[in-house]
């Protein structure tokens, strides 16, 4: 069985030809009441797999990437997102740290972010409707630190583009729509909903459409239900960066040239082509990020010079398909092999 270590030469010359990318990168986001950290570029373990613990006191928010995979023979780029629901308002610093497999905990940098201003988080309207209830009214309801609007069958412009905004005074909540829609001569009935956050607690008056609604009231009794983790990102695998094994010193050949594989990323197969330039023995085998084999594309044999093509179907040996991920194709010639990545999509 050849040796890993014969990997690292020519991966290292595809890592120059490969697209830079910016390393540690750490910015935020803001998805209606969603406040996302991301984290682009983080050079990581080639088989980690993330989750995040989040530990919030007063008003630090200590972001914990936790490497749960296993322990690969590599290193490459991540790009990592997490996003974080039920914040109450307020000017926090993130700090963002991560745990890995056989590593000290490692401090990545610090974010500031103002949370929770009071603005639109949200909104949906109908099409123009056939038909109406005897009478247009507005109802409010609320959750959490949100509060909802739903404004029932106003007679509105038939082309209607609202634009919302909402601010407070005291205790008065002041809310304002402007129709963006091009003028037209006709009008129709639509239901339209709308929410604002974030409130603290109280009771607020509201003041909308010049009072023809009344001037309801509204309670927000407390903030969120709790902080919490709704959704996250990890990127495949990209830009392997090292090997972790002993070097081998010598330099390949120029036995072989021109290896492309395409399309890459692939989802069902993906076509090899490759140049010959002397006769040597050859043999293709696609590896996996932990360095096992997946599967031998061409057995050992001598080649000519020449240019061949052949075919991946993302299968293994036994004939079952692999998961998505970033294989390794090596071609073994000689005492030396060329190392080209795949990304393979389903």
């Amino acid at each position: 069985m050849y040796k890993k270590i014969l990997l690292l030469t020519t991966l290292l010359a595809l890592i120059l030809a490969s697209p830079s990318c910016a390393q540690d990168s750490l910015y935020t986001t803001i998805s209606d009441d969603t406040l996302k950290i991301h984290h682009d570029g983080t050079e990581r373990n080639c088989a980690a797999l993330f989750t995040w613990d989040v530990n919030i006191v007063d008003n630090l928010i200590t972001l914990t990437e936790v490497d749960t995979g296993d322990q690969a023979w590599c290193m490459c780029y991540f790009d990592l997102e997490v996003g974080l629901t039920g914040l109450d308002p307020g000017a926090y610093q993130i700090d963002v740290w991560s745990n890995d497999i056989g590593s000290d905990p490692i401090f990545h940098g610090s974010l500031n972010q103002d949370w929770g201003n009071l603005s639109t988080t949200g909104q949906t309207e109908s099409e123009c409707l056939n038909m109406r209830d005897d009478t247009s009214f507005v109802e409010l309801s609320v959750n959490g630190d949100t509060l909802n609007l739903f404004w029932n069958t106003p007679m509105l412009n038939c082309i209607f583009m609202p634009v919302w905004s909402g601010w407070l005074e005291a205790d008065t909540f002041h809310v304002t729509m402007i129709d963006t829609g091009p003028p037209v001569d006709c009008i129709c009935p639509f239901e339209v909903e709308v929410s604002f956050a974030s409130f603290a607690p109280g009771t607020y008056t509201l003041d909308f459409w010049y009072g023809e609604y009344g001037y309801p009231q509204f309670d927000i009794s407390g903030l969120r239900d709790g902080l919490s983790i709704s959704d996250d990102y990890q990127s495949p695998c990209y830009n392997v960066t090292a090997i972790h094994e002993e070097l081998d010193e010598q330099t390949p050949n120029r036995a072989l040239m021109d290896i492309e594989a395409y399309p890459n990323p692939f989802n069902s197969q993906t076509m090899i082509t490759y140049r010959v330039l002397d006769m040597v023995d050859l043999d293709i085998q696609i590896y996996n990020l932990e360095g096992g084999l997946v599967q031998t594309l061409a057995q050992p044999a001598p080649a000519q010079p020449g240019y061949y093509n052949i075919s991946w179907t993302g299968n293994d040996s036994k004939g079952r398909p692999v998961s998505s991920g970033v294989y390794l194709l090596v071609f073994h010639y000689g005492s030396v092999s060329s190392v080209e990545r795949l990304l393979l999509l389903k």
